[in-house]
């Protein structure tokens, strides 16, 4: 293609693209975005720039000379699927030894004339087989945690596991992507460009295209790329631009390949695009070249220029990329020669299940080693503060005794070697029985730091920002309980338990909290608060109030700064969640779980309040009862009473909240009372019959 100089480089690669992005490559944007963020890394690129012009103007095509690439597979999951296999990850970089050297079987699917611009890169990617500290790895680091869900900013999930990129070419494996802040998680991966950050220097990209066995055996919904997709990223991370320089009939700095118009999609038949608009001749577009967004199974080969400058790339001091393949860091993280795969390590500690775990006291709890990468002759567990009789065993179970959260240390032994690994905050143990700082009717306002130490329970499963007492604002009193999640990482869930409390003669129960919650200017904003309760003792939780994104928040204004609300003020929204009586119990639990999707400010809670009917000696007076039945119900005008017989009786009847409202004599088998001034809603009827206790009946009033 033409040559143009290195401003107008800039200029074109700040172009938004025109072509649809086919298979959702984030590279380009990923550039523009660093080209605006960070100098340095304008100015890097222009130093590489020149330096690739002057290598590939006498370098057409590369010499002899062998690269040996380290690399790191940093596998972030939350689920079995997204855990993929070591196999998968072997299989990867198989493809990538083959096709780079050009090896693979289906070079012959490269059209004849493309065929001498073809050419091979000699590069050898090998996973490293010692890590930054010069233990034994086998290349593959595995990390349980949500940001590998969509994280709002994509870059998140490299501060969880980053090895030295001077060092190691880090590859991130996540479960799904994010295509840009504002716009649904549709990507599939990304590559860094030379010269930025060096902790964020690496690639991004989905696990399912990942190899071609596994969970991408399955994935042609994609293009069926079957490993090609990461061939792709990795020709950015050498410095190579889509075929079509993310323009119409954009500059590529390639001269041997055709100008393309925009970017191509499917596997076309040859020639494609012949004579186009940008001067194409006969022969059309390069639709196999692995810088175009054409089917997997379209994707052959690089061109000689393209691994011209794939080359300076990997010979500058741009990035260290030239320290990468050198004696002394092939040597370092054990991938020089003689090169023996897999190495004989000590396997790295891992535990099922792999996130918080939440018992009760008394409660077995079940922990499997599920460790990974290595060998293992022998294994110790730690429970700091559970009991148990399998602290050799693959599989332990803990008993934990005193409420509280407890840390897991399990230690992997391979001969003469030991690694050790503690899970910190991974079980939380409730109480069994109901708080005494605490009973129904229930109120808290946050307002005494020892009784939420004590009696609340805080699950931070991210190890970021958790819920808190805060003195900054609040709608009654001095304080409340709040969340700072603006501006931190996402995905992320933060859980709060309330302490334990006797429910079990409460009927008609009302929770009500006052809630503040603002979203920022990005978009979406898809936060999410659900209130849920146990009657087990946290084994099972029912979800009563799920609001999220417009729906949540409390005022309609965004604010692009971290937000506190004025104390008291009517930016504060009362929220109301009625409980149906089967699912209280004498131990009885309720959480806020907040889950920050990004696109939010802070959260803050306050005077959480639970009143309803107290129905001590009730239950076991039902079979005394003459009270038959309360008809229409729902009732709209009136409701009618129905008894076994005639006697005396005091009819009471209360709100939702437990609020009287109304009392009634009736001394008739059925009686009728009207409802047409009555505010729709639920209440419940009260029956004093001579000699017995009350007995309560719900009906709805809805006009």
């Amino acid at each position: 293609m033409k040559k143009i100089n290195y401003l107008s480089v800039l200029l074109l690669l700040s172009i938004a693209l025109f072509a649809q992005n086919q298979h959702n490559c984030l590279s380009h944007e990923n550039y523009e975005q660093m080209l605006i963020k960070d100098k340095t890394f304008a100015e890097n690129q222009k130093i590489l720039e020149e330096y690739t012009k002057s290598y590939t103007s006498s370098n057409l095509k590369m010499s002899s000379t062998g690269y040996t690439i380290p690399v790191v597979f940093h596998v972030i999951y939350t689920t079995g699927s997204g855990n993929i296999s070591d196999a998968q990850i072997v299989n990867q970089v198989n493809i990538l030894n083959a096709e780079f050297k050009r090896q693979q079987a289906d070079t012959i699917l490269t059209p004849l004339v493309f065929k001498p611009l073809a050419a091979p890169f000699n590069v050898t990617f090998r996973l490293a087989t010692k890590d930054p500290q010069g233990n034994c790895t086998n290349g593959i680091n595995r990390i349980y945690n949500e940001l590998t869900n969509c994280s709002f900013y994509n870059d998140d999930v490299k501060s969880l596991s980053y090895w030295p990129s001077d060092q190691y070419l880090n590859i991130w494996i996540v479960q799904s992507m994010r295509y840009a802040t504002s716009l649904p998680c549709q990507g599939g991966g990304y590559a860094t460009f030379p010269g930025g950050a060096p902790t964020l220097d690496g690639i991004n990209i989905r696990g399912d295209l990942i190899g071609s066995i596994g969970t991408a055996a399955t994935n042609s919904g994609w293009g069926n790329f079957k490993g090609r997709y990461l061939i792709h990223e990795l020709g950015h991370w050498f410095n190579l631009r889509h075929i079509w320089g993310d323009a119409n009939c954009g500059n590529d700095f390639v001269s041997d390949t055709p100008i393309h118009e925009t970017s191509n999609s499917g596997c076309p038949n040859f020639p494609y695009k012949a004579n186009n608009t940008c001067g194409t001749g006969a022969n059309g577009e390069m639709y196999t070249n692995y810088m175009d967004y054409t089917n997997g199974n379209c994707l052959n080969m690089f061109s000689a220029g393209q691994v011209a400058r794939m080359t300076a790339a990997i010979n500058s001091p741009v990035s260290n990329r030239n320290n990468l393949w050198s004696t002394s860091n092939l040597n370092a993280t054990g991938t020089a020669d003689p090169y023996v795969y897999p190495p004989t390590c000590c396997a790295n500690p891992a535990i099922l299940p792999y996130g918080a775990i939440i018992a009760c006291v008394g409660d077995t709890v079940k922990i499997t080693d599920n460790s990974y990468g290595g060998l293992s002759t022998s294994r110790n567990w730690n429970f700091n503060g559970g009991s148990s009789v399998n602290t050799t065993d693959s599989i332990a179970k803990v008993v934990y005794s005193v409420p509280g959260v407890y840390s897991v240390d399990l230690t992997k032994n391979y001969l003469s070697s030991s690694k050790t690994a503690t899970f910190t905050n991974h079980v939380y143990i409730l109480n069994n029985t109901a708080n005494t700082l605490y009973s129904f009717p229930f109120t808290e306002g946050f307002e005494n730091q020892f009784n939420f130490n004590n009696a609340w329970t805080v699950v931070n499963r991210d190890n970021l920002t958790p819920w808190g007492i805060t003195s900054s604002t609040n709608f009654s009193g001095a304080k409340c309980v709040a969340l700072g999640v603006f501006n931190e990482s996402a995905p992320a869930i933060d859980e709060l338990i309330s302490p334990s409390i006797d429910m079990g003669a409460a009927s008609s129960v009302t929770l009500s909290f006052k809630l503040h919650y603002a979203a920022t200017s990005y978009t979406p904003n898809t936060d999410r608060l659900t209130v849920q309760v146990s009657n087990d003792c946290g084994k099972s939780w029912f979800q009563l109030y799920n609001k999220a994104g417009n729906t949540l928040k409390t005022i309609s204004t965004n604010i692009s700064s971290s937000y506190t609300p004025a104390p008291g003020s009517n930016e504060w929204r009362t929220e109301n969640i009625m409980i149906d009586d089967s699912y209280l119990s004498s131990n009885w639990y309720f959480k806020f779980v907040f889950t920050n999707n990004g696109g939010g400010n802070n959260i803050f809670i306050d005077n959480v309040n639970i009143n309803g009917i107290s129905t001590i000696g009730i239950k076991e007076n039902i079979v005394n009862t003459n009270f038959i039945q309360l008809v229409p119900n729902p009732a709209n005008e009136a409701v009618l009473m129905q008894f076994k017989n005639e006697q005396n009786r005091t009819v009471n009847v209360y709100n939702q909240l437990g609020q009287l409202q109304y009392t009634y004599q009736v001394t008739k088998k059925e009686e009728s009372i009207t409802t047409q001034n009555w505010l729709n809603g639920v209440y419940y009827f009260s029956v004093e019959e001579n000699g017995f206790n009350p007995i309560y009946k719900k009906v709805v009033v809805n006009h």
